[in-house]
Order: structure tokens, then sequence, then C-alpha cells
């Protein structure tokens, strides 16, 4: 069973992988999120490492010229 203490509200999937949707450590808390800057400060690390893990794999390809269609 989940720590609410230790998990400060992530919650992970069935891979195992941080739930950012799911999660309540990614909501905005009136109480201690005073600012837009506070909040990103709060949840950045934490949601750049989610990203990175779950995404690490996808290949991405950037196009300076989309195609038309």
């Amino acid at each position: 069973m989940a720590d609410p203490d230790l998990d400060s509200g992530i919650v992970y999937d069935e891979q195992g992988y941080i739930h950012i949707l799911h999660s309540t450590f990614f909501n905005v808390n009136p109480r201690i999120d005073h600012t837009v800057e506070g909040y990103v400060e709060r949840i950045l690390d934490t949601l750049v490492e989610a990203i990175k893990e779950q995404l690490g794999n996808v290949q991405w390809n950037l196009a300076s010229d989309p195609q038309q269609r």
C-alpha cells in the first residue's frame, strides 16, 4: 500500500510510471502555491523526470516546414 507521506500524491500506472493526470501532486494547492512561479518550481523536476521516463524511447521528428495537405 502506498504511503501518502512518502509518495506526496504521486499515482503510478500499471507499468510503474508516474500517472501525471491522476497524481494530486500536480494539482494547484493554494495553501502552498502562492504564485505561478512557485507552483512551477514545485512540480517541474518531478514532471520533467516523469516525461523523460515515459517518452524517453519515443523518437521525435521536428519539421521547420510542415507538409501542406
